[in-house]
């Protein structure tokens, strides 16, 4: 919502800057988003007196003029038809900006130049040129009194203007207009406001009887209709004052009878519509709805189907307005108008929503109707309008006002209680300040015994209870000034328990390692029961649907399906992760008899590794690329020192930490990946995390290392066994026969055939030693190397290969 900062000062005297103006506003509660400066303060713009207009010498079109400005005398070059010798105009000197803005965006600064080869020391302005208006067909021709010499901002308002783009919340409609805004801000600065609306009452006993008849068919949409006739007017432009104010917040300025609609509407936060009243049929108005849907062209020109329910402003015949959204271009103000009818109604919120919403059409009286208009104003907001609408077309009003109001609103009345104000923001506020600021805010306050009654004006439905009131004091009071107590200390936060910090951990580490997480639904179709079994897998009582009738055992189903959405997307390579509860039959049970729940990590791979590339071809993921990032989540967990892989017996490998079986890591099954539509071969690890976080707790962390002094020493091995050992068992054996001084091994080649007979292989490790006191020689390294051949020896029948 946009707020001029000049429109305000018209009801409200204050010297605040308009940086120091949006601060406030924002401490009210009133934000403001962004500030936005226009036009110019006409600095350097001064009366002047033509002396002298001659012909230019090299064009016809142009004068060449000296003018008087009392200081000096200066010559101006000027292309205006209507300059003549005595005339008081309007010269912006050298160095003066203008309002008008030039192509790049940039104002207009005034600056010494030659024209057609003759000198000119300034600009003699137009009307346009100043901001005043749109004409441009001649020079702006002061009163004969004017001194030369004199501030032109003596006799015209200066252009320069602030315009605040105030987000406003839903439930502040009252501050949807510039009074609105100006009652707050007279609250916060303790100034009286003048609101033009006090100048009016409600006319009683009156009524448009003898000009047209009003009634209202459906009084729960319309809750007010109050409507005032201005008769002989003139329909033309806007005087400058006028379109200054409604341009300035980025209307349009369309002729005088509109734009006094516009101005009043973001003047006092009421809507109103001017209707032409020689063309409504049967000199009636009908405010109805229909129960079908009525074909209806609005002012925009465009032809909308109106949906049934909605309401409208009918004439003797037809629909004139689509209520409180946007008039018909069936009455619409024209040139030719002489009498207008000054409609001011209160429309019912939640019916003009919808209205609204389902035709995608929102206009500025809508906005409003939306959020809640007061009822109380619409006979003042009337009032108002055909006072200025007279002024400005020279009408003249119709001394009656039809104003239908069956169900006055009745203010609501709530009390304050000082102490427990005080109380609850850790203020001291007396109760003669909290009682003025309500004041301000033209709340009706009556003081007795440290409590305050208050009557809530109508035009505040937003305030309920003591609550709101307690809030309307503070932000008035400005929530800076309440002193915060010096007993008053920040909490600590309790840590979060290991389990969460424990799974968090993980769920880094697993992203770390180039993984994206998924999450799948822990309830599964009933095909599944084949390939867990039917003692495995349990049963929902009453499943919704057949696709969601079993708690799943695993959490490989959700990878599976995850996998193969993503394949039908020309995906070609897939690191997904998930961490979820699993079930499986207890006697027991974790939280119900005969349910064991627990929290699983699944970390699954299928797919290309490398993409296709001129310098290789694709290369698909293997079981030893799951096995990598598996020992890489260990690492990360602090868990890899008690980490072993042993085989299952058939293309997995058991995952063991310490003594305890956490875990398997296996290709998927053939018949599964056929289920799930996925042709490429995958490998999934699914590891207890009930256990690892039982194990991670216990263990305690890593003290620091400084990096070792010494330099370490390598040796290698290479060792004939049968095809039947894996490489995994002789690696754990080497490192726990090695002893401290051993860093790390691995295999770095696997040999089979040549001289090795048939049920041969050849394994070659690196092995790694360390110690941080001195340099290691082959003399400190070879009885360890002989201690662990003799070892594998034993229980391998491994032999070092010549």
């Amino acid at each position: 919502m946009k707020i001029s900062y000049n429109w305000l000062k018209q009801y409200l005297d204050f010297d605040l800057t308009p940086d120091e103006t949006a601060e406030k506003l924002t401490l009210t509660g009133l934000e403001v988003e962004g500030t936005e400066e226009q036009g110019s303060d006409l600095k350097g713009v001064v009366v002047g007196e033509v002396l002298s207009c001659m012909k230019h010498p090299n064009a016809d079109r142009l004068s060449v003029c000296e003018v008087d400005i009392q200081m000096e005398k200066l010559t101006i070059v000027c292309g205006a038809p209507n300059v003549e010798a005595g005339q008081k105009v309007v010269v912006a000197t050298v160095g003066s900006r203008l309002p008008v803005k030039l192509e790049n965006g940039q104002p207009l600064t005034i600056r010494k130049s030659k024209i057609r080869g003759q000198l000119s020391q300034g600009m003699i302005c137009a009307e346009d040129e100043l901001g005043l208006g749109k004409d441009h067909s001649g020079i702006m021709v002061l009163d004969e009194t004017a001194r030369p010499g004199t501030p032109v901002t003596e006799f015209i308002p200066s252009g320069r203007d602030y315009i605040f783009e105030i987000g406003l919340t839903p439930n502040r409609p009252d501050a949807s207009s510039h009074i609105g805004v100006a009652r707050d801000l007279a609250a916060v600065l303790k100034l009286p406001l003048r609101n033009p609306l006090n100048d009016f009452r409600t006319r009683e006993s009156t009524d448009l009887s003898d000009i047209l008849s009003i009634e209202i068919k459906n009084a729960e949409k319309c809750r007010r209709y109050s409507a005032m006739v201005v008769e002989n007017l003139t329909v033309k432009e806007s005087p400058a004052w006028l379109k200054n104010r409604i341009q300035s917040i980025g209307l349009r300025s369309v002729n005088n009878i509109v734009d006094v609609t516009n101005f009043i509407l973001h003047e006092t936060g009421q809507p109103l519509h001017a209707f032409d009243l020689d063309l409504l049929a049967g000199q009636k108005i009908i405010v109805r709805d229909f129960d079908h849907e009525i074909p209806f062209t609005t002012l925009d020109d465009i032809e909308r189907k109106i949906p049934a329910g909605s309401l409208f402003i009918c004439d003797g015949e037809k629909p004139i307005a689509i209520a409180g959204i946007m008039g018909g271009q069936n009455t619409e103000i024209n040139p030719a108008t002489t009498r207008v009818l000054i409609e001011s109604a209160c429309f019912e919120p939640v019916s003009t929503r919808k209205t609204s919403k389902k035709l995608n059409l929102q206009s500025d009286s809508s906005y409003r109707f939306e959020r809640g208009v007061d009822p109380d104003m619409a006979g003042k907001a009337a009032q108002r309008c055909a006072s200025l609408m007279a002024e400005v077309s020279g009408g003249v009003i119709v001394r009656a006002m039809t104003d239908l109001y069956p169900d006055p609103a009745q203010p609501v009345e709530l009390s304050l209680r000082i102490d427990r104000m005080n109380k609850i923001l850790g203020s001291d506020i007396s109760t003669g300040e909290a009682a003025g600021i309500l004041r301000y805010l033209e709340f009706g306050v009556e003081e007795k015994d440290g409590v305050l009654y208050c009557r809530v004006p109508t035009f505040r439905p937003d305030v309920h209870g003591e609550a709101d009131l307690i809030e309307e004091v503070a932000r008035i009071y400005d929530y800076n000034n309440i002193p915060r107590p010096d007993h008053l200390k920040l909490r600590k936060l309790r840590p979060l328990p290991f389990h969460e910090r424990f799974r968090e951990k993980v769920r880094h580490a697993a992203k770390a390692l180039g993984l994206k997480e998924i999450y799948s639904n822990s309830l599964l179709p009933e095909s599944v029961t084949a390939f867990w079994g039917e003692d495995t897998i349990i049963p929902t009582l009453n499943p919704v649907t057949r696709d969601q009738a079993m708690l799943r055992p695993g959490l490989i189903h959700g990878f599976l399906n995850s996998a193969s959405y993503n394949f039908k997307r020309n995906a070609e390579g897939l690191r997904f992760f998930e961490i979820g509860n699993v079930f499986s039959r207890s006697e027991n049970g974790t939280y119900i008899s005969g349910v064991n729940e627990e929290t699983h990590l699944l970390m699954g791979i299928t797919g290309n590794r490398t993409g296709e590339h001129w310098l290789e071809k694709p290369s698909a993921f293997s079981l030893l690329d799951l096995k990598s990032l598996t020992t890489g989540l260990f690492v990360a967990l602090g868990l890899d020192d008690q980490l072993h892989y042993n085989t299952d017996g058939q293309n997995g490998l058991l995952i063991q930490v310490g003594q305890r079986q956490v875990g398997r890591l296996s290709p998927v099954d053939a018949a599964l990946l056929r289920s799930a539509g996925i042709g490429k071969p995958a490998f999934a690890v699914e590891l207890s995390l009930t256990v690892l976080e039982d194990m991670a707790e216990k263990i305690q962390v890593k003290p620091f290392r400084p990096i070792p002094r010494f330099p370490s020493f390598e040796y290698d091995i290479a060792l004939v066994v049968d095809t039947s050992v894996a490489a995994g068992e002789l690696e754990d054996q080497i490192r726990h026969s090695a002893g401290k001084r051993l860093q790390s091994v691995q295999v770095f080649d696997v040999f089979e055939g040549g001289s090795l007979e048939k049920n041969q292989k050849s394994i070659a490790f690196r092995l790694n030693f360390l110690d941080e006191s001195k340099t290691l020689t082959i003399r400190d390294v070879d009885p360890i190397i002989q201690k662990v051949v003799k070892k594998l020896n034993r229980d391998y029948s491994a032999v070092l290969r010549s």
